[in-house]
């Protein structure tokens, strides 16, 4: 691209100003000719001006005069993207994440900070070894007061676990009304070193891939108070009961009510939160349909199939357990239809075995049996099918009574709770339990929108978590930033908005650069000029290009 000086003019009080401004030429792709805007050089004196434009107009030649100009003189360093990284270093500052993380030693800090902004911004984080040659050339080390070798960004790493405890508390805020949501999900590895990998339920869909289960409370708000890692292969409801402990003992909260889904707070556990020992800990639940049919069916429990309303919740009672009824009409047909293609699925399956042994291609009941278990239940529809066989013999028919019984059950779900209906009605248990949808957000924001946990290249277990925590840290910076940036995002003409990505905000910002140049033996350095939309942006995040950046520009060292 080709550079030049060109005067710009500006309006402002009704008065027009004219000012230099270093710009480059090209070619858009449509082939439009394009200028753009590298620094404003009204910081300069004139005769530098002047030599930088005859210089680069005539390549250090002299123009139609006596005039002359040393090339030399005049060096551009380099343009550098400065907006995303403001906002995000920032916001980091203002939300306490960079104060916390003060109890670090300053190079791991540096480390833990950098790596926290690049998870922020960029599409594709960097790995560490490329973060740290990036690191030293970069406008990064300008936001931290150290600078880290090489060992120390994975150091940081082992030092940000070992100190998660005092970090989470540092920045714990309590809620209002004492309520937690929770909940587990799975991030695969790429090798089979890491001791805390193992196989297990992989909710990635990478089959055969070692994986690690992480634990991620939040407050009511969806704000992350507290991350654990479990090995691959823990189930969701055993790493209840520590987390509920977890929240008392390391935050001392006194009273609390935990939130959790339907696979996390079983039975089992429902039982030892209503032992006496946790009489501090109420619970907000789910239970699954076929322990609904279970009450249902009892004589003795309220709970029963025809309460469920299409239009109302209904709440009912039972030892000291309240029951909330929902049934949500849309689900209800979806469920019906999902149901009816998968038994047609199953049914296509059986009614080839049946014709394999009808035509003795299948005779041994050993081999029958081996076929039948791969597809009866391959989509959860054995429970709606009777199948008898025997040498040579095969025959099935649908259970019409259970489909019935099951059929019941479309679009209803039950909540169980034993929190005070004096503290919240069954409105609110609803609500509340519906909220889990923060904490699945959160997930899928760590793991494909924005921050990419996975897949996780260390095996180190203690730089498993503290990798872990720190994507943890990086989404409680993106939620913050989300809601701030809430009002700009519902602009149509502003932005489109991403359901769990901020890409655009921070491809727009990172149009915000800084400029750097000699101009015989004076160093330049000048913001780019910002867009509307661009200043609406930090406005909303409350970081603007004001005194404080241009006081850290004239302190940059690059």
């Amino acid at each position: 691209m080709k550079k030049r000086v060109e005067y710009i003019s500006s309006k402002h009080n009704g008065k027009t100003y004219r000012y230099p401004y270093l710009v480059s030429s090209y070619r858009d792709e449509n082939g439009v000719p394009q200028r753009k805007i590298i620094t404003k050089l009204s910081s300069l004196p004139e005769h530098a001006i002047e030599a930088l434009r005859v210089s680069l107009k005539n390549q250090g030649e002299k123009e139609n005069s006596n005039q002359k100009v040393d090339i030399d003189a005049i060096n551009f360093l380099r343009s550098q993207p400065f907006g995303a990284y403001w906002a995000v270093s920032q916001l980091m500052q203002q939300t306490g994440v960079t104060k916390a993380l003060e109890v670090l030693k300053p190079e791991h800090q540096a480390a833990i900070q950098t790596s926290i902004v690049d998870r922020v911004i960029n599409p594709k984080p960097y790995s560490k070894n490329a973060l740290a040659r990036y690191f030293h050339k970069s406008i990064l080390q300008e936001f931290t007061q150290a600078r880290p070798s090489e060992g120390d960004w994975y150091k940081a790493l082992e030092q940000l676990y070992e100190n998660q405890q005092i970090i989470e508390k540092k920045l714990y805020r309590e809620s209002v009304n004492q309520i937690y949501l929770y909940d587990i999900t799975s991030s695969y590895f790429e090798g089979e070193r890491c001791s805390l990998s193992s196989l297990g339920y992989n909710r990635d869909g990478k089959k055969g891939k070692m994986q690690i289960v992480v634990g991620l409370i939040t407050n009511e708000a969806g704000v992350p108070i507290s991350v654990k890692v479990f090995e691959g292969n823990t189930t969701d409801q055993t790493t209840v009961m520590e987390q509920v402990r977890n929240l008392k003992e390391s935050f001392g909260i006194e009273e609390l009510i935990f939130v959790g889904d339907r696979g996390m707070i079983t039975g089992k556990r429902i039982e030892e939160l209503e032992d006496e020992t946790f009489n501090w800990c109420s619970y907000i639940s789910a239970i699954n349909r076929s322990d609904i049919l279970k009450l249902a069916e009892k004589q003795d429990h309220p709970l029963q199939v025809g309460l469920f309303d299409n239009n109302e919740l209904i709440e009912v009672k039972h030892q000291g357990r309240r029951y909330v009824l929902c049934r949500n009409p849309q689900k209800a047909e979806e469920s019906a239809l999902t149901r009816e293609k998968l038994l047609e699925n199953t049914e296509e399956k059986l009614a080839g075995i049946a014709n394999s042994v009808k035509h003795g291609r299948l005779k041994h009941p050993e081999r029958i049996a081996k076929r039948l278990h791969r597809w009866l239940n391959k989509w959860n529809m054995a429970k709606f099918f009777e199948v008898d066989y025997d040498y040579g013999q095969f025959s099935y028919r649908i259970n019409e009574a259970e489909l019935a019984r099951q059929k019941q059950l479309d679009g209803c779900y039950v909540i169980v709770s034993d929190v005070d209906e004096n503290v919240l009605d069954k409105n609110e248990l609803h609500a509340k339990y519906k909220d889990l949808k923060f904490v699945e957000s959160a997930f899928r924001s760590m793991k494909t929108a924005d921050l990419f946990i996975r897949p996780i290249r260390h095996w180190n277990p203690l730089r498993v978590k503290g990798h872990v925590f720190m994507c943890m840290l990086a989404y409680r910076t993106i939620w913050f930033a989300r809601q701030r940036l809430a009002p700009v995002l519902q602009e149509e003409d502003t932005l489109d908005e991403e359901v769990f990505g901020l890409r655009e905000v921070w491809d727009e910002l990172n149009n915000i650069t800084v400029g750097i140049m000699t101009v015989e033996g004076i160093q330049l350095k000048q913001f780019s000029d910002q867009t509307s939309t661009q200043v609406k942006l930090l406005r909303h995040l409350k970081t603007p290009i004001g005194k404080k950046a241009e006081k850290f520009l004239e302190n940059m060292t690059l």
